[in-house]
């Protein structure tokens, strides 16, 4: 049975409030890929008239555009697929700062999940046996005030998992103190 102190409880109360689903890096990169995915259909559609321009040029029997009409579409297809590559890549960052900012925001100075500790600890022992390598790792970077880019999914459903294992904890063990 987890027994927490008073502090102890009121971070997870906070957790418990937390809206965790802003720190889903897949949900947040789907909202901002409609510029990447008009750029590249942009791009594709005009390296395709290329192509068919191209070919028109190879056929004796077609009346062709002229070689500059097929480079002009070929150059403006390839940039706005380098375009879309470009802003992809931005856009991958500043998802990442974004998420990181989130993270520090809920970690403060002293470190949340860190506060936390009881409270993992005994969800990663009756889930796993013992604490994982990871999640150590993610204890101390939480302690130390800096959740890597790399930690983010893990610090995520970290808590999603442990809050609610302790919900299930909850009725469980107030079912326990009326019996007894």
């Amino acid at each position: 049975m987890l027994r927490l102190n008073k502090q102890e409880q009121h971070y997870v109360d906070i957790a418990q409030h937390l809206e965790l689903s802003e720190l889903d890096y897949h949900v947040i990169m789907r909202q901002h890929l409609q510029h990447t995915y008009l750029f590249l259909s942009l791009g594709g559609a005009l390296f395709i008239i290329a192509c068919v321009l191209f070919i028109a040029e190879i056929v004796p029997a077609i009346k062709g555009f002229g070689v500059g009409l097929v480079t002009l579409f070929f150059l403006l297809g390839l940039i706005c697929i380098f375009h879309a590559m470009r802003y992809q890549k931005e856009i991958e960052t500043r998802v990442t700062y974004e998420i990181l900012l989130k993270i520090h925001a809920i970690e403060g100075e002293n470190g949340f999940l860190w506060k936390l500790n009881p409270l993992i600890n005994a969800y990663c022992n009756a889930q796993y046996g013992g604490l994982p390598d990871g999640v150590q790792q993610l204890q101390t970077s939480s302690q130390s005030g800096g959740i890597e880019m790399s930690e983010i999914h893990l610090y995520k459903e970290l808590l999603e998992r442990a809050i609610k294992w302790y919900q299930a904890q909850q009725p469980e063990e107030g079912s326990n103190n009326i019996n007894a």
